[in-house]
């Protein structure tokens, strides 16, 4: 048998986790992920929580009567990282940062209808970051604008500049890009699946 992460559970040479222990942050990080997120062969939700000690990850389209999402929700101070209009930007959160920072993991259409079907989320405050690099998904997924990114890559940013220390959480965005470029080298070479094939321009 290959060797395998005893955290992702992946191939060791696919692993997903980390180099050395997740980090800690001050908020808590919760994800609420549509199931179809699920599906894809590089989860940046799944990386979000085995990036960060203590984040957590709900599936789920509808979480009206999920009480440990309806618990976190209803935390005084806690808010949603979502971008748009009337969202402060995280930096501006630094002096008081969220106990908890919920985030919702899908297409930005799931996203949209999750909101919809969840209005005790859509009326959190809301935070949102100012992209300082475009995408990680590379040619791998395209992003409906340029403010919009991987679950991942937001997170890392968010937190970076609620506790006004972005290199800590760095290596959450140069960890998935390594896995983005690694699928790429895979669905270019001889073996490569159609399913993970890189968009066509």
């Amino acid at each position: 048998m290959r060797p395998t992460c005893p955290r992702c559970l992946r191939p060791s040479a696919f692993c997903l986790c980390l180099p050395g222990e997740p980090l800690q942050a001050r908020t808590r990080v919760v994800i609420l992920q549509h199931p179809r997120e699920a599906r894809l062969a590089i989860c940046s939700a799944f990386m979000t929580r085995l990036a960060l000690a203590s984040a957590e990850l709900h599936r789920g389209v509808r979480f009206g009567d999920h009480p440990r999402v309806r618990e976190v929700a209803a935390e005084p101070g806690a808010a949603l990282l979502y971008p748009g209009p009337g969202a402060t930007p995280a930096a501006a959160a630094a002096a008081a940062p969220p106990p908890a920072l919920l985030v919702i993991d899908g297409t930005w259409l799931q996203a949209e209808r999750m909101l919809r079907d969840n209005p005790f989320l859509a009326a959190l405050p809301r935070l949102a970051v100012q992209p300082d690099l475009p995408s990680g998904y590379g040619e791998l997924r395209r992003e409906p604008g340029p403010e919009h990114l991987p679950t991942i890559e937001a997170v890392a940013q968010a937190l970076g500049a609620l506790e006004g220390d972005p290199a800590r959480f760095e290596p959450m965005r140069t960890r998935f890009r390594e896995v983005v470029e690694r699928q790429l080298s895979c669905a270019r070479g001889p073996r490569r699946s159609p399913r993970h094939r890189p968009a066509s321009r």
